[in-house]
């Protein structure tokens, strides 16, 4: 809660400048029925017409000045509200990044979006009602309940009763709503969440005919959308009618038992008028408050999703050391395993390798055997559960995050681009890089269907194909000068020309240790070492002719790819 609180406390100014302008607001607004009764009991009644126009000159005035109050203090509101949210995205963002595999399961993706989007943006309108509403009603009601009490009448009465009869009626009102408000974020976040899924999901949805069942998947949610919001605020709706008929009656009441006073000589026909205004004004309030309130369950949602954030302890954390011993840079797995939260078996069982100076080694086994994994756990994107990695000797977990990313670069299986130019997509890896060094790095990675640096690339990379895409990626990573290169199952989009180029193009990157995962053994077979994995376990390791003669599990791997063997690659 501190982090939802620390914006705040740093614009402590602005709030105390708001609260001027609204007590001056306030007194302005206050000030305004005194002078209706002047012009009534004075004015009207002595027919003085100068009396009139001058108490109307000051009233004009007033209202100005009320008015100017009241347009600051929406702009300073709307000011800090807006620099609020910025300021609290400004903290979530940095804070997401640094998100596990692990915390991303608790929170998923569609729902942080959410809560950076649509819960900041709640928490900004309601800090925006704070100021302007929920703390200038009080103002105007304690002051009206002061002046009138002022004027001596003793319709007071009136005005408890009806606020009575108002509590009594929107209490059940309120539990009613409430149910329905709390559900919005919920309902919000499986929507964004289905609406994804459809989106990424889009070529196999056409592929397999399935448009009618995902569209009636997303109508049923949405439809619990729309049911949710119809429900609430046909409740919710109902607050201001009645707010408004016992404003009315309050009205009619005073203005009835008043003209009994007035007749009897107690009281002057310009203070009642006074105290109508007053009364009014106190009412009014209390409605100002009371809509609020129709946004408090949705708020306190929005508060408590976003504090989970914040709440979120991040599994990932820096160590201390800050430099690597150039001189021994190697990486090695020591009995590594790693198993999922709440899982029963273990994804990687005593995984042992070391990726050396000038190796290349490769990974290949089944569909869920934990290849990827293994790459995951190098730059600390997941931590092992039991064993050590250790980088130059030390346990990875001991360096700083930046300094142990510093010295690796990860092709991901799945190429994403950003919208912006190559250019700028490959000066990501590193902003100082010279159009010659990524020319060099495209050549590399056969990146020959660009006409230039500063060809388009639109979001997600949708006007190249998913070959050129992964092309790119590739590029990407060997722009980075550093000492090992991850590549997870990045060739598989590859066709078997390109994928034989680019392999022989990893050879120019002399004293750097290649570890490349896959499925295909015409991209791992000439490797200095090969590791089979199966169900998480190494059950073998050695160069490809050796598992060939020593390996059943590589031996059908190789043989149900021989077709592709013998063309060469």
């Amino acid at each position: 809660m501190n982090d939802l609180i620390s914006p705040i406390i740093k614009k402590y100014k602005s709030i105390i400048l708001i609260l001027l302008l609204l007590i001056v607001q306030a007194y302005f607004t206050l000030t305004l029925p005194e002078y209706t009764a002047d012009i009534v009991n004075i004015g009207v009644a002595n027919a003085d017409i100068n009396y009139v126009y001058d108490i109307g000159i000051k009233m004009i005035a007033i209202t100005v000045l009320a008015t100017i109050s009241a347009i600051l203090v929406s702009f300073f509101s709307i000011r800090f509200s807006s620099g609020y949210s910025r300021d609290l995205r400004k903290m979530i963002f940095p804070k997401a990044l640094q998100f596990s595999n692990l915390e991303l399961n608790d929170i998923s993706k569609s729902s942080l979006i959410t809560r950076t989007v649509i819960d900041v943006s709640q928490i900004q309108m309601f800090i925006e009602e704070l100021l302007t509403v929920i703390i200038f009603a009080p103002i105007l009601g304690i002051g009206g309940i002061m002046k009138s009490l002022e004027l001596g009448t003793s319709l007071s009465w009136i005005i408890v009763l009806i606020f009575v009869v108002i509590i009594i009626l929107m209490i059940p009102l309120f539990k009613k709503a409430l149910p329905y408000l709390g559900k919005f974020q919920e309902i919000t976040d499986r929507i964004n969440g289905n609406a994804r899924e459809i989106l990424i999901g889009m070529p196999v949805i056409k592929t397999f005919v399935r448009q009618d069942y995902e569209e009636r998947k997303f109508d049923k949610v949405n439809s619990e959308y729309h049911e949710t919001h119809i429900n609430a605020y046909r409740i919710i709706l109902l607050f201001t009618p009645m707010l408004s008929l016992h404003l009315s009656l309050m009205t009619v009441g005073i203005i009835f038992f008043g003209s009994f006073q007035i007749e009897s000589g107690d009281l002057l026909i310009g203070d009642l008028l006074a105290f109508i205004q007053y009364a009014t004004q106190i009412v009014t309030s209390f409605i100002m408050v009371s809509t609020v309130f129709t946004i408090m369950p949705d708020v306190t949602v929005s508060i408590r999703r976003v504090n989970e954030i914040f709440k979120t302890e991040v599994s990932i954390v820096d160590g201390e050391i800050d430099a690597v011993n150039t001189e021994n840079p190697v990486i090695e797995f020591r009995n590594v395993d790693f198993k999922y939260p709440n899982s029963e078996n273990n994804i990687l069982t005593n995984i042992n390798f070391k990726l050396e100076p000038g190796k290349t080694v490769g990974i290949i086994g089944g569909i869920g055997s934990g290849k990827s994994t293994i790459l995951n756990l190098i730059p600390r994107l997941q931590d092992p559960t039991g064993g050590e990695i250790l980088f130059a000797g030390e346990n990875i977990k001991n360096y700083k995050l930046s300094t142990l990313r510093e010295n690796m670069s990860l092709t991901p299986q799945k190429a994403h681009l950003f919208k912006g130019t190559v250019k700028s997509n490959m000066t990501i890896i590193d902003k100082n890089a010279s159009d010659d060094e990524i020319n060099k790095a495209l050549k590399r990675a056969n990146v020959n269907f660009i006409d230039g640096l500063d060809d388009e690339v639109v979001q997600g990379g949708a006007n190249f194909s998913d070959s050129q895409k992964q092309r790119l990626s590739i590029a990407r990573s060997l722009l980075k000068k550093c000492n090992f290169y991850l590549f997870d199952d990045c060739f598989t989009a590859l066709d078997k020309n390109t994928e034989k180029i680019i392999k022989n193009n990893l050879k120019d990157l002399e004293g750097a240790s290649i570890l490349i995962v896959s499925q295909r053994i015409s991209t791992i077979k000439d490797a200095d070492e090969i590791i089979v994995l199966d169900d998480g376990k190494i059950i073998d390791s050695g160069t490809h002719d050796k598992l060939i003669e020593s390996c059943n599990f590589y031996r059908e791997i190789v043989n149900s790819q021989s077709d592709t063997l013998k063309d060469g690659i």
